[in-house]
């Protein structure tokens, strides 16, 4: 019972986590290759991915066997988005990305804040709940 209480939420907050993640891996690459002639900068769709988790978002489905269901819907994998040319040796602004960098931080940390209030009223109903 509990898994299936409070298993979207913990699905949830595990996929914005685990994008975050990548996001954070991609961006750090980019601002390590600030200097690299030709690199070209990359990132991902955060949103989109997101949505098409939720079952809002427009990406197409995608199935691998012919004797999978077809209304399943299956999130779609991560793909690194290249930037396109800025007229630099490679396509990455420094502070662009370094802003980019902590916008996604500060997002993490939201997540994982509402992770941890969710924890502690689940704790609060399960210690204060037959008093």
């Amino acid at each position: 019972m509990f898994g299936r209480v409070f298993e979207k939420t913990w699905n949830l907050v595990a996929q914005s986590l685990k994008l975050r993640n990548l996001r954070q891996e991609l961006l750090a690459s980019n601002v390590a290759n600030v200097d690299t002639p030709g690199y070209r900068r990359k990132d991902i769709p955060f949103r989109k991915l997101m949505e098409a988790y939720l079952g809002e978002g427009e990406l197409p489905l995608r199935r691998t066997r012919a004797k999978h269901l077809s209304q399943v819907k299956i999130p779609p994998e991560p793909e690194a988005l290249e930037a396109p040319e800025t007229g630099t040796p490679n396509n990455v602004s420094l502070e662009e990305e370094m802003s980019r960098l902590m916008e996604n931080h500060l997002l993490s940390q939201a997540t994982l804040q509402a992770l941890k209030k969710e924890i502690e009223m689940l704790r609060e109903a399960l210690t204060e709940g037959g008093k």
